[in-house]
């Protein structure tokens, strides 16, 4: 039913954006024309981009070992989410309009993570194209976290998040656009 969409651009532009600083883990997956999601498949595109969260931080221990086998013996936290105990929120359509202004809040995070980076509003408005986030074709959008400050509880189905709560911030976010029928899932915990 959902189907990962890499390409070479989805490629060049995540590895351009990681090596700029970027804080942000997504995956976009293209959804099958003759069903219609509900939060089932959300968090199905969740747990996808959990298991690449997964993936990417057990790459990095091995490669942090290899340089330095005294890391070896270091506990490293599971970054398995509990999936069932999250709670999504539906946003409504100012609030997706607010996540694709280049002055709104999530492109403030996409530019300016804890330790900085180059990333100007052009590669937002790309990364926004990726994702598919086109606020004026039908999207669906659930929040998985919440504001970390706010509401903190939203986001104990991973310690992936405590960083975020720190300082910085958390993000997680599924997005449905029924035009492109695609399903996009976005993740950001960081903290200085």
């Amino acid at each position: 039913m959902l189907q990962l969409l890499e390409n070479q651009r989805t490629e060049e532009l995540r590895a351009r954006l990681e090596q700029a600083g970027c804080v942000f883990d997504f995956r976009v997956l293209a959804f099958d024309p003759t069903a219609t999601p509900g939060e089932a498949e959300h968090r199905l595109a969740l747990q996808i981009l959990f298991e690449t969260i997964n993936e990417r931080a057990r790459l990095w221990r091995l490669e942090l070992i290899a340089k330095d086998a005294r890391h070896a013996k270091q506990r490293w936290p599971d970054l398995t989410p509990d999936l069932a105990q999250a709670r999504p929120q539906a946003l409504d359509l100012e609030a997706v309009r607010e996540l694709a202004r280049d002055d709104g809040p999530l492109c403030r995070a996409f530019r300016d993570p804890p330790y900085g980076t180059q990333l100007q509003v052009a590669d937002f408005r790309e990364w926004l194209q990726v994702l598919r986030l086109y606020p004026d074709e039908g999207l669906q959008v659930f929040d998985w976290v919440g504001d970390g400050d706010a509401e903190p509880h939203r986001s104990h189905w991973s310690c992936y998040f405590d960083d975020g709560k720190e300082w910085w911030g958390i993000w997680c976010l599924t997005l449905y656009n029924p035009r492109r029928r695609t399903l996009s899932a976005l993740a950001a915990s960081a903290t200085d």
